[in-house]
């Protein structure tokens, strides 16, 4: 087959195999993403191609490969709020061994704490409660108080705060 734009849909069914193997063996992208970028890729290499470099295959082969490993170093960051492949917010997978409420019932000057608690607006006190006392997540807080588990979160951090700067006014 010749190689040229004129028939570069014949050639994109040709290597479709290679597109979709490559596609999955970069998991850092998103299949269809991937297998988008790899067609593009493929349209390039079609203008880019010299006989004199060897096959197209092969050439095809190197310039997808490259292209995908160069993508996979750049760092991504991500957030706290963003989710897993199964769909789960990753603040959900952290784990914490520390024992909050142990350590709260142990100590004399938590009833200061626990005074300060209670001053918190209703919403802001429930979110703390069911966070810390009965080890809920921000997902089933969320749920159980009809708002996102972003707003949790959110509320959340807002409480702390306001605990923190309270706490701070008074020498314990």
């Amino acid at each position: 087959m010749k190689i040229s734009l004129d028939n570069s849909k014949q050639i994109i069914d040709a290597y479709m195999p290679l597109i979709i193997a490559n596609a999955r063996k970069f998991s850092a992208f998103e299949y269809e993403e991937a297998v988008d970028q790899s067609k593009i890729l493929l349209i390039e290499a079609i203008l880019e191609y010299d006989e004199q470099k060897g096959t197209f295959g092969n050439f095809l082969k190197k310039k997808l490969y490259y292209y995908f490993l160069d993508e996979s170093k750049k760092i991504n960051s991500s957030s706290l709020d963003d989710f897993d492949r199964d769909g789960n917010p990753l603040i959900e997978s952290l784990e914490d061994n520390y024992d909050f409420e142990k350590e709260f019932l142990d100590n004399e000057d938590n009833k200061i704490l626990y005074q300060k608690i209670n001053q918190l607006p209703n919403d802001l006190k429930t979110i703390i409660y069911n966070k810390f006392f009965l080890d809920m997540t921000n997902k089933e807080i969320g749920e159980k108080m009809n708002i996102s588990s972003k707003t949790v979160a959110n509320k959340s951090s807002m409480a702390l705060k306001i605990l923190k700067e309270n706490l701070g006014k008074i020498s314990i």
